[in-house]
């Protein structure tokens, strides 16, 4: 009897090592299993950081254009008020007068103008030049066509207003005759 009861311990041992063994293969396939799962999310964690870095990194640059261009248009209204002072020494330069008094008069108003224009466009303002350039909607208003001899169809050919650019953006449209 011994000697059965020595091999049924052996049968057990066997039977037990090989329980062990394939125990610890499912375990090490559930392990593999976990790893693999936890390596997949890991990797999907990566590609939502880098993405919300990157958003976050779009808003900053999108809302350092956007304060730079309030910072750039600040003095847009401000500018727009000036514009008519501006039209009207325009408009009294262009009005001749003979007499002396007249002459230094007028080198005043010049001064003014041109230090007027100078303070204005340090911060961004400058003149269209509509005059003999072809008609563009986006800058010009047509206030009326005429026929004009030797000038092609929609060409300006008058200036009644002028046109102003802010920082390259159209500030007020030049107000013009165009040929037909």
């Amino acid at each position: 009897m011994s000697g059965r009861k020595g091999s049924t311990k052996e049968g057990e041992k066997s039977e037990k090592s090989t329980k062990s063994r394939v125990s610890y293969k499912v375990k090490a396939e559930e392990c593999q299993k976990k790893l693999k799962k936890a390596n997949k999310e890991i990797e999907e964690l990566k590609e939502r950081l880098l993405r919300r870095v990157a958003e976050l990194d779009n808003y900053r640059k999108r809302t350092e254009r956007e304060i730079a261009n309030i910072i750039q248009n600040a003095n847009e209204n401000l500018i727009k008020d000036i514009l008519p002072v501006v039209d009207d020494l325009e408009r009294s330069l262009k009005i001749s007068n003979s007499g002396e008094d007249d002459v230094e008069f007028r080198k005043g108003v010049e001064l003014i103008y041109q230090k007027l224009m100078l303070i204005l466009g340090k911060y961004g303002l400058e003149p269209m030049e509509s005059v003999g350039t072809e008609f563009d909607v986006e800058k010009h208003d047509a206030l009326l066509q005429i026929s004009k001899k030797g000038t092609p169809a929609g060409v300006v050919v008058e200036e009644h207003e002028k046109g102003y650019l802010l920082n390259g953006r159209v500030l007020r449209h030049a107000k013009v005759v165009v040929s037909k």
